[in-house]
């Protein structure tokens, strides 16, 4: 987040159901010299740009919403923004809950018009030095377990058995598994812990290139061979000559190419593109794909010999989902690579991660942090540091104005013998759910008898949005149709 100089005409946003108590609060935080912004409702100020607020006013007791649900969300999307909690019965627990949360400030509404205006300079203060805070200095991160593959879960240390078994053997290995799972890693620490480890490691992705492309730059090709050939080019073959040669997307290969790589396995030899001279070649393959060879191989797009000859021993790399417990350990990695490993992570941080379903494994988990990493301006990674699609996992949802219950019924009306999909009914069951507990995520939960953080990720994978309330969402839903 980029760091936002505060003056005396930056706003201050007032949340309270009260008009008397907002008027007030309008005049003392005008009178303090700073131009203000009134809310009825947590959602409309939630709905507003926050941008150039410096700090907000926040009544815990709001007709739409759970005050200290606005302060998670105020917090997820700015960590630095200060928000002073107002309140007439300041109870110990509220205060408690506030802290946790990251309230700046509290305030007695019967004492705020003499102690806002200082209450108000030292909360632009803060954000002025959270915004400029310096990272501390770096910490060591725990490392690697075998190459470069970081992972203490079974699934890992079952993938670690599999490699030690080959590294120190030369037959071809074929790695298999999901597009951002590691499987250039696992390639590359066969290679470095192998017998090979002090010859050339040689990667080329089989999909980035035409047919014509691919075999000039696998297997080279003599000057004059083409138009714009003008030298002669030793191809990947030759270049890994002693080492490693790793065909990553081995399944895009047309057939043309998978007829000479499958010659050039069985015989050891190879010929340049336009040349007659044969090459002998002692090279270790390594090939990896994303898709299911077999499959193809019973499609009749992938040779049945060649995939024989290129998975003489195939190796399942587990995606993220299938290895949860090392995505702290993944994270800790990441920040240390980054340049981050002085920063913390908030508990809210840590769920949303551990929620997550990573469907670009490694590789998305990676950008995540990185990004954090970019983002962060303080000593702590906050939820505002996250994508929305991770924050959406943790953060309760954003109720709007209730629609009258026969206006839901009508509109989720359906014929007698209509038959719903499972996916349809169990999104409407947790609409109802959340109708009949006004929006709270927690007790939702507990009616329909699943854990929070559950539900949380439920409301994300049936694409429910935090914004619109539980009616008006299951209007939306009964009047579209389904796929």
């Amino acid at each position: 987040m980029n760091v936002v100089e505060f003056n005396r005409q930056s706003s201050v946003a007032i949340i309270d159901r009260d008009d008397l108590a907002r008027r007030s609060l309008r005049a003392w935080v005008e009178a303090a010299g700073y131009a203000a912004r009134e809310y009825s409702k947590g959602c409309e100020a939630l709905e507003a740009d926050s941008a150039e607020w410096m700090a907000v006013c926040l009544e815990v007791d709001l007709d739409d919403m759970a005050g200290m649900d606005v302060l998670r969300h105020l917090r997820a999307r700015d960590a630095t923004l200060p928000v002073i909690v107002l309140t007439r019965n300041l109870l110990l627990d509220t205060a408690v809950e506030a802290t946790r949360l990251g309230a700046f400030a509290f305030l007695d509404k019967s004492v705020a018009a003499a102690r806002l205006e200082l209450t108000l300079q030292n909360a632009a203060k803060a954000r002025r030095m959270r915004g400029l805070a310096l990272r501390r200095a770096k910490e060591g991160g725990e490392g690697p377990f075998i190459g470069g593959l970081v992972g203490r879960s079974a699934p890992m240390r079952a993938l670690a058995r599999q490699l030690e078994r080959i590294l120190q053997s030369d037959v071809p290995v074929c790695i298999l598994g999901e597009t951002g799972t590691g499987k250039e890693l696992v390639a590359h620490a066969i290679h470095e812990q192998g017998l090979r480890a002090r010859g050339p490691f040689v990667a080329v992705n089989c999909a980035a290139f035409s047919e014509s492309l691919l075999e000039s730059e696998l297997f080279g090709h003599e000057r004059g061979a083409f138009t714009g050939a003008l030298s002669t080019h030793r191809g990947c073959f030759e270049q890994a000559q002693g080492g490693t040669l790793f065909l990553d997307e081995v399944g895009e290969m047309s057939p043309a190419v998978q007829v000479r790589l499958l010659r050039i396995l069985q015989e050891r030899v190879l010929r340049r593109v336009g040349s007659t001279t044969e090459v002998r070649v002692d090279v270790r393959i390594i090939a990896a794909t994303h898709r299911d060879l077999m499959a193809d191989v019973k499609a009749g797009r992938f040779r049945e010999d060649l995939y024989y000859r290129l998975t003489v021993y195939p190796v399942q790399v587990p995606p993220l989902r299938e290895r949860a417990t090392d995505i702290l350990l993944l994270v800790d990695h990441f920040l240390e690579k980054f340049g981050g490993s002085a920063l913390c992570l908030n508990d809210e941080v840590r769920e949303a991660l551990l929620c997550h379903r990573w469907p670009g494994n490694v590789r998305e988990l990676q950008n995540v942090v990185q990004r954090a990493v970019l983002s962060c301006d303080g000593a702590h990674i906050e939820l505002a540091d996250l994508p929305p699609e991770l924050r959406v996992l943790v953060l309760p949802p954003i109720p709007a104005a209730p629609t009258p219950v026969s206006a839901v019924s009508a509109g989720s009306s359906s014929p007698p013998d209509a038959v719903v999909p499972l996916r349809e009914l169990e999104r409407r069951e947790i609409l109802k759910a959340l109708t009949v507990t006004n929006g709270s995520v927690t007790q939702a939960a507990k009616l329909l008898g699943l854990g929070r953080a559950t539900l949380y990720r439920r409301l994300a994978e049936l694409r429910i949005p935090p914004g619109p309330g539980p009616e008006e969402r299951l209007s939306r839903v009964s009047s579209r149709p389904h796929s």
